[in-house]
């Protein structure tokens, strides 16, 4: 009779810990990916109701820039090194002496705009890797070789030696998370790269509502932005990567978007664990690490 009831506890125990490691494999091959889509066509995006501003002659875009569904242009002068892109509810009508290379043109945007607020709410969901405060000072944040994703409250740079540099290789990818405000205001200033880190691996999400990404005085900063909450200022900056931004988004006072597209579509993040190459590879990389067989 004992021997028949620890037989049975025996199998009711391997039922759940056979449903569990189910359960287990279950999570550790899912993953997703976080891709601009059809945002990353574009140097400078604009999103839903934004404001898009460009003035002083100097003030230039390397590429395409895009008006999103129900903007507003309100440029004067400068020069877009690509295509302008005009949603056909966006209103472009305000005249300018803006040089625009590839011309304008009118088409949907609604697709583009939708990919870069998924692509926002995709990196908000993402595990940090590292977290940080305020960050006031000069910081080396070092990558893992992989997937870094990095949680900072907010950065305000005012000083020459006011440097935040992602360190890695050229297999680093960096998403960065800020839950407040990014300022720089000096010349020196810089969020910059490091060793053999690539600023197309560089995906800056900032949530906050109402704090707009405010870079001056000649600060430069490297990856792509996006702000879909509290849009962009620059006045001026240089921006070695590109930009996406909601509310008012305005470059002044001979800004520069040198543009280096977001590359960082193929890194996948699984639920356990991490790798960069393919949903393969994440699989293999779960699979390997949870292992249930």
């Amino acid at each position: 009779m004992l021997e028949r009831i620890l037989c049975r506890r025996a199998s009711s125990w391997s039922l759940a810990v056979t449903a569990a490691s189910a359960a287990l494999l279950a999570v550790s091959v899912s993953a997703q990916t976080v891709s601009l889509g059809a945002a990353a066509d574009f140097c400078v995006l604009g999103l839903d109701g934004v404001k898009l501003s460009m003035s002083n002659p100097q003030t230039s875009i390397g590429g395409n820039v895009g008006l999103g569904p129900g903007g507003i242009q309100n440029f004067s002068d400068g020069s877009i090194g690509g295509t302008f892109t005009v949603d056909p509810t966006a209103d472009d009508s305000k005249s300018n002496n803006v040089v625009i290379a590839g011309g304008t043109v009118t088409a949907d945007l609604s697709a583009a705009v939708a990919d870069a607020e998924a692509a926002s709410a995709a990196a908000s969901a993402l595990a940090p890797t590292q977290t940080f405060g305020a960050i006031k000072d000069a910081l080396t944040i070092t990558g893992s070789g992989g997937l870094n994703v990095i949680a900072i409250e907010s950065i305000s740079f005012s000083g020459g030696t006011d440097k935040l540099t992602l360190e890695g290789g050229a297999s680093d990818l960096f998403f960065v998370n800020v839950s407040g405000s990014v300022k720089l205001s000096h010349r020196l200033s810089r969020i910059q790269v490091g060793g053999g880190a690539s600023e197309s691996h560089v995906l800056f999400n900032l949530t906050a509502a109402h704090e707009p990404l405010t870079v001056s005085g000649g600060a430069t900063i490297a990856g792509t932005y996006l702000a879909p909450n509290g849009g962009v200022r620059l006045s001026p900056a240089v921006v070695i990567g590109g930009l996406i931004g909601g509310g008012d988004t305005s470059l002044t006072s001979a800004a520069q978007v040198e543009c280096v597209p977001f590359d960082g579509g193929q890194a996948c993040v699984p639920d356990r664990g991490s790798c960069r190459e393919s949903e393969e590879c994440c699989s293999r990389i779960c699979s390997e690490t949870f292992c249930v067989g």
